[in-house]
C-alpha cells in the first residue's frame, strides 16, 4: 500500500483540464488499494469546498500547513494548538494596521479576528512592498523570545508573504509522520508533491517531487512534474525516482 500526498493550489489544481485528469488517476490509485492525502495551507472548510467542486477522492486531509489531520469522514485525528500566551504578545504587530491582513487558524476555519477559539496558527499577511523595518524588528523580537516553543515561519507566494506563528515542529510533514506511525507505513511507500515554500519539509523528508518553477524546491525535489497524474503513472510503473 502506498500513500500519495499532494498540495492543492498550484499542484493538484493547475488548470481545469489538469485537475480532471488528476482526479481520474487519483480515483484509480485509491481503487488499487492505495491512500491519497490532500495537504494544504487552506482551512478544512475551504479545502472541502474544492473537494466538492471537483469531486476529489481522498483518504485523509491535512489542513493549515500541517496543523490538523482529518479522515475521509471529516473526523479530527490530530491537531497542534498554540498556547494562549502568545496571543497576548502580538499587539505591537497588530497595531501596525496598514501593513497586514490577519488569519487566526482554528480547527476548521481561518478568522480575521480572534474568536476566542483554540488557535493553531496566527498569520500576518503582507504585500511585499508593505514589509518595513519596524515590522521585521518586532517580529524578530518575538521570535527570539519564543523560539524554543513556537515556529516563526515566512512563506512567499508571488508578492504576498505569510508571517506565521505555529507550535514547534508543525509543518506539512507533521501529519505525514503521524499517519505513517498510525498505519505502520514505511518511508519507501510515501510519495509527496508540491509547488511552494510551505511544501519544503514534506518534500525533503519523503520521496518528494515538485510542480512549478520554485528554485528552492528544485534543490530538494527528486523530479519536477507538470501534473500529479504523471507522478501516479511513474509510481504505478515502478519507474519512480526515490529518496527512500
Amino acid at each position: 500500500m502506498n500513500l500519495l500526498v499532494s498540495d492543492y493550489d498550484g499542484t493538484l489544481y493547475t488548470s481545469e483540464k489538469g485537475i480532471k485528469l488528476n482526479v481520474k488517476k487519483i480515483q484509480e490509485f485509491i481503487d488499487n488499494g492505495n491512500l491519497f492525502m490532500l495537504s494544504s495551507g487552506r482551512s478544512y472548510e475551504s479545502l472541502m469546498g474544492k473537494v466538492e467542486d471537483y469531486n476529489i477522492p481522498f483518504s485523509y486531509l491535512a489542513t493549515e500547513d500541517g496543523s490538523h489531520l482529518f479522515d475521509k469522514n471529516g473526523s479530527l485525528i490530530h491537531e497542534d494548538l498554540l498556547k494562549t500566551d502568545i496571543k497576548s504578545e502580538i499587539d505591537t504587530l497588530i497595531n501596525l494596521k496598514r501593513h497586514y491582513d490577519m488569519q487566526y487558524g482554528t480547527t476548521r476555519e481561518y478568522y480575521s479576528v480572534d474568536k476566542g477559539l483554540p488557535t493553531s496558527s496566527i498569520n500576518f499577511i503582507l504585500h511585499e512592498d508593505m514589509i518595513n523595518k519596524k515590522f521585521v524588528r518586532e517580529w524578530s523580537k518575538l521570535e527570539k523570545k519564543h523560539k524554543k516553543e513556537y515556529e516563526f515561519l515566512v512563506y512567499g507566494y508571488s508578492n504576498i508573504y505569510y508571517y506565521c506563528i505555529k507550535p514547534k515542529g508543525v509543518d506539512k510533514n507533521r501529519p505525514i509522520d503521524k499517519l505513517s506511525e498510525m498505519l505502520s507505513l514505511p518511508k519507501e511507500n510515501i510519495f509527496v508533491i508540491g509547488d511552494g515554500d510551505n511544501d519544503t519539509a514534506m518534500i525533503i523528508n519523503n520521496n518528494g517531487y515538485m510542480i512549478g518553477e520554485s528554485e528552492s524546491l528544485k534543490k530538494c525535489s527528486l523530479k519536477c512534474y507538470n501534473e500529479v497524474y504523471e507522478l501516479i503513472d511513474d509510481i504505478n510503473k515502478q519507474k519512480i525516482k526515490r529518496r527512500w
